[in-house]
């Protein structure tokens, strides 16, 4: 009857810890939870690839070390299946000459499932671009794993041109090749 009752008193103890805990943190607004949290209701018929996008350091859903710093990065969103990136060219960044640069997008494999095969492709759709390009950094992506999506191109910054591009992204899963999109316009000051 003793080793009962200081078991139960261990259990309440514990408990009461954890609901400490809880309450904690959930009072300084940091609940964490550690893991990967997997997406189980997407339509396994549909042709869209079910992602989660990994916001970088500063917040935005894509890292450049090479755009000027004068660009104005304010409407970027994932809708369903396409990420939508405008960037407002200011005058004071116009210029004649073709620039390089490079943008990274990171994504996660919330599915149980192994992404296989996987392929990018860029396309210009209007604009100033003279070239375009990308690649994965995975081919495979297992469960819970990451992969970061680069975007290179080569464009004049003319503050008078709509520049638009897509990137579309593939991966086999389930038997199916599923895809994602990230459309980046480049425009003037409305």
């Amino acid at each position: 009857m003793l080793i009962a009752t200081k078991k139960i008193i261990i259990i309440i103890n514990v408990l009461l810890l954890l609901f400490m805990g809880v309450v904690y943190a959930a009072e300084a607004g940091q609940l964490g939870i550690l893991g990967i949290a997997y997406v189980t209701d997407f339509d396994l018929g549909s042709d869209r690839l079910p992602i989660f996008p990994i916001p970088w350091p500063n917040g935005s859903y894509f890292n450049s070390a090479n755009l000027p710093t004068q660009l104005s990065f304010g409407e970027e969103a994932w809708i369903e299946d396409t990420f939508y990136l405008s960037i407002v060219k200011p005058p004071s960044v116009a210029n004649n000459g073709q620039n390089q640069f490079t943008m990274e997008f990171r994504v996660v494999n919330p599915t149980n499932y192994t992404w296989t095969e996987g392929l990018t492709s860029a396309a210009i759709q209007s604009g100033v671009y003279s070239t375009v390009a990308s690649s994965l950094s995975a081919l495979t992506v297992n469960p819970g794993g990451s992969v970061v999506i680069t975007f290179s191109f080569k464009t004049k910054i003319d503050i008078n041109s709509y520049d638009l591009t897509r990137i579309d992204v593939s991966y086999m899963m389930a038997g199916l090749r599923r895809y994602f999109h990230i459309e980046i316009l480049m425009r003037p000051p409305v």
